[in-house]
């Protein structure tokens, strides 16, 4: 199980360089746009490949902050909280997690397949830019989010708690 978990983690962890170089490429694209505006020429798609891109960008970056426990958390009320409430706020949090993602999964899943299917792109005719990309980041961003939010579940309730600390906890 060790071996599987560390294989998505490294997913993950490929994600986030990917979506360096997404905002890379994004910034790239605002320079260009700024600069060809100074010079008077017309430089299209930016609009379109920048909506696109910061989807992406948030929703593979999603599973990362789930994963290391980035979420946030009020720490002035965690760090108070008797050991027991603090395992069971962490429990809810991540049964609350698992419905949040999972609802977004469901509710992301259809629009994804049909814009592949129908080769949906967006754009104003001059750039058309697939729309599909961006639409299956969020159901894979959300899909590793529930996963570790079931691998955080698994953690809290059969392991110590000592894991489960101030700044930790799901939502």
């Amino acid at each position: 199980m060790k071996n599987k978990l560390a294989a998505i983690d490294a997913l993950t962890k490929g994600m986030m360089v990917l979506t360096a170089f997404c905002a890379f490429a994004m910034a790239l694209f605002i320079l260009i746009e700024i600069s060809a505006r100074i010079l008077g020429l017309k430089f299209y798609g930016t609009a379109e490949y920048i909506r696109n891109t910061l989807i992406i960008i948030v929703f593979l970056q999603l599973p990362f902050a789930v994963r290391w426990k980035s979420m946030l958390a009020v720490d002035i009320f965690v760090n108070f909280m008797p050991r027991i409430v603090k395992k069971g706020t962490a429990i809810l949090g991540c049964l609350l997690g698992i419905l949040f993602f999972g609802a977004v999964i469901l509710g992301a899943w259809e629009p994804a397949v049909i814009s592949w299917v129908e080769n949906e792109y967006e754009g104003e005719g001059i750039v058309d830019v697939a729309a599909w990309p961006a639409k299956f980041s969020i159901v894979i961003g959300c899909g590793l989010s529930v996963f570790y939010y079931f691998v955080r579940l698994f953690d809290i309730i059969f392991n110590d708690l000592a894991e489960v600390s101030s700044g930790e906890t799901a939502l």
